[in-house]
């Protein structure tokens, strides 16, 4: 019988020993190859140097506008790319040191975080076989201008690819905490909608990842020697675009949507959006692009065109892609599917019932109703910073179902008809909104500064988070059964934050433990009354409720 023990026990290490071997083995081969290097190199030996209140390599620069860090980009691929690892690499550091700290923070145990970067790695090892080998030389070019801080992690031109693909892998999983609490919403107007006739458009993205995406936002200036000159609203190192507009007066804005997990990998949608912005002079030209792609999420698009006189919605999954067409002057861009075939998909329904975007689509078209003939620049960042609910009705800050939830990771206003792009300063949608000529990049326009939201000054942004931290702090008493500390965070939160469901249901529950049961009913009819903003909260308060009255 040891006999036998000891033939199992290392015929179990062998196995273990020949899996870990073949894993790794693996995981090496699907590591992405740089592309080959054009003949030119000499960027390579450029060093950063300052002049003029800017910093220089070669025909790129860096400098600051209004608090926002601005990066002008100029040459072939490789020479965008080195210029912006060289200039940026200061912002790409801190970058990823944050992200991976957010993603320990999701899963704080290393071996389960090796066991999901090999699993990436290995799921998107053909990710650069579906991007054109300029943008490829680019992204190789960042990593040859940035020193790599984390090898230990991995081959960095690899690890920042997969970096450009984080917002689709998020939008893969809709319980994601990155997303499933999140939403974006972009509209268009132009002709009679506006107050000048102009195409203006506007966008919250509202990708809640780690705070620096929103801190370091980078306002980046492109000017490629194969395409068209574009301006778009990033981060540091972003060969990608979420949000962004070309000197044609093409406008691109993305939009997640309900995903799932697909089998094959396929474009990132940020270098799709890319595509369009750098080769697109009108709608279609970038339905063309958008056509020859194949992603691996789905993804709403509003795509705006001076040429043509309009905006569009594209909806667009790895299966299918249905163009939106605008019943009138205006369009909006949520986060659902509106079009034949894939609005009435049960992953769709779902997400309209249980999330809030339907809430948010109603409110902006509500907006656009009642400024018609009077939207403007200005009109338009009211609208990204409106509080309030479908029918006026404000529920307290930081409510999902809200325009202004007070979570955006940036935002833009773009008018296309004048080239001008806004780009949105911190906190989230809240700091001044600050004009670009996309036609001029070195030509500032201070006039055009839109100020900063009033809840800034008031102090009404800053006691809103407050109440946010009063209500985690609420949630983990009520965990360690504090019910009285629960109770005390409550009636806090609700002192700084007004109206707020959230504080009724800490509060309520925090009564309940108390066994004050009558107080707790009343609490949880009061955050009943308050519109929770998701499908799940409102089946958790009705379970609340029922055992607050069951126990009368």
């Amino acid at each position: 019988m040891k006999k036998w023990l000891k033939r199992l026990l290392l015929a179990a290490i062998v196995l273990t020993l020949a899996g870990w071997l073949a894993a790794t083995v693996m995981v090496r081969r699907s590591i992405a190859p740089p592309p080959p290097m054009p003949a030119d190199v000499s960027v390579l030996q450029l060093k950063p140097e300052v002049r003029d209140g800017k910093t220089w390599l070669g025909k790129s620069w860096t400098g600051e506008r209004e608090g926002l860090r601005v990066v002008y980009l100029k040459g072939s691929p490789l020479e965008l790319g080195f210029a912006d690892g060289s200039l940026m690499q200061e912002k790409m550091h801190t970058l990823e040191n944050e992200f991976m700290k957010m993603i320990q923070g999701y899963v704080p145990q290393h071996w389960l975080m090796e066991l999901l970067k090999n699993y990436v790695i290995y799921r998107n090892r053909h990710l650069t076989d579906f991007v054109p080998l300029d943008y490829r030389l680019e992204i190789y070019g960042t990593t040859l201008g940035c020193s790599d801080i984390h090898p230990e992690e991995g081959n960095f031109y690899n690890r920042l690819f997969n970096y450009h693909a984080a917002h689709d892998v998020s939008y893969m999983m809709i319980d994601n905490p990155l997303i499933s609490r999140a939403g974006c919403t972009a509209f268009g107007a132009w002709g009679k909608a506006t107050a000048n006739q102009h195409l203006i458009t506007g966008r919250n993205f509202d990708w809640e990842a780690a705070e620096v995406f929103s801190r370091d936002r980078v306002v980046e200036m492109c000017e490629p020697d194969g395409g068209i000159p574009f301006i778009s609203l990033s981060w540091a190192g972003m060969a990608g675009v979420v949000s962004g507009m070309n000197r044609a007066g093409v406008s691109v804005t993305v939009n997640g949507a309900p995903s799932a997990l697909p089998n094959e990998i396929g474009t990132p949608v940020a270098m799709v959006a890319r595509d369009i912005l750098q080769h697109a002079h009108n709608l279609d030209e970038s339905l063309k692009i958008m056509r020859a792609a194949k992603v691996f999420v789905s993804t709403i698009w509003l795509v705006g065109s001076r040429a043509d006189g309009k905006f569009i919605v594209v909806e667009k999954t790895p299966a299918v892609m249905n163009v939106r067409e605008p019943a009138g002057d205006s369009i909006v861009c949520p986060n659902h599917f509106e079009t034949d075939g894939i609005k009435d998909s049960e992953r769709n329904t779902n997400y309209m019932a249980e999330a809030t975007s339907v809430s948010r689509d109603t409110r902006m078209k509500e907006l656009i109703q009642q400024f018609h003939g009077t939207i403007s620049a200005t009109q338009t960042v009211d609208f990204l910073r409106d509080r309030k609910l479908p029918g006026g009705i404000f529920a307290g800050d930081g409510h999902r179902g809200s325009l202004n939830a007070f979570i955006a990771t940036h935002a833009t206003v773009m008018d296309l008809t004048a080239g001008i792009f806004w780009a949105a300063s911190p906190p989230n949608q809240l700091g001044k909104f600050v004009a670009f000529d996309v036609n001029d990049f070195s030509h500032e326009l201070p006039e055009l500064t839109i100020t900063a939201d009033a809840t800034i000054a008031s102090g009404e942004y800053e006691r809103a988070k407050q109440a946010q931290k009063f209500l985690g702090a609420g949630q983990r008493a009520l965990k360690i059964r504090d019910a009285q500390a629960g109770l005390d965070f409550a009636k806090k939160a609700e002192a700084l934050n007004p109206g707020f469901y959230q504080n009724s249901i800490l509060l309520g529950r925090a009564l309940l433990a108390l066994g004050r049961r009558e107080e707790a009913v009343r609490a949880f009819e009061t955050a009943r009354k308050e519109q929770p903003a998701f499908l799940k909260e409102k089946i958790e308060l009705e379970a609340w409720l029922r055992q607050a009255r069951s126990t009368n």
